[in-house]
C-alpha cells in the first residue's frame, strides 16, 4: 500500500513538473504540442517508476529498455515540433525519469534548469557560437 501511495506522489509530481514547465517557459505553445509534452513526461515518470518497482535490487536491465523505447517515443513524436518544443519534450522525459527513478528533488532542480534553458535560449546559444569563433580564429593564427 505504501508502494501504490508513493507511485501516485510520483506521478502528481511528474505530471505538475510536465504541465507547468511548457506552460510556463513557452506562452505560444499549440494545445497538441503541450498535450503531447504532457502525455510523454507522465508516461515517463510512470514507467520508470514501474520498472524500479519490479527489480529494485538491479533495475539496470528494465529500465534500460524502458529508456530506449521512451527514447524512440519521445523521437517519432518530435519530428513535428520546433527546437524549444523538442527541448521542453526531452527535459520533460529526464525530469519524469527522474521523479520516477525517486529523486524528485533532482527532478525538481532539472525542472528549473530546463525553464533556465528555455528562457535564456538566444543568449547561451549566442555564448557557444561566440566560443566557437573564437576557437576558429585561434586555429587560423
Amino acid at each position: 500500500m505504501l508502494a501504490m501511495i508513493a507511485f501516485i506522489i510520483k506521478l502528481i509530481i511528474g505530471g505538475a513538473a510536465s504541465y507547468i514547465i511548457p506552460s510556463v517557459s513557452k506562452k505560444s505553445i499549440s494545445e497538441k504540442e503541450h498535450l503531447k509534452i504532457l502525455c510523454v513526461g507522465i508516461f515517463s515518470t510512470s514507467l520508470f517508476s514501474i520498472t524500479y518497482a519490479i527489480d529494485s535490487q538491479a533495475p539496470y536491465i528494465l529500465s534500460a529498455s524502458a529508456l530506449v523505447f521512451i527514447g524512440f517515443l519521445s523521437f517519432r513524436l518530435s519530428e513535428s515540433m520546433k527546437l524549444d518544443e523538442k527541448i521542453l519534450l526531452f527535459g520533460c522525459v529526464l525530469i519524469g525519469l527522474n521523479i520516477g527513478f525517486g529523486y524528485i528533488l533532482q527532478g525538481i532542480i532539472l525542472s528549473f534548469l530546463v525553464y533556465y534553458i528555455i528562457s535564456n535560449r538566444a543568449d547561451l546559444f549566442t555564448l557557444l557560437y561566440e566560443n566557437k569563433d573564437d576557437s576558429s580564429e585561434e586555429d587560423i593564427n
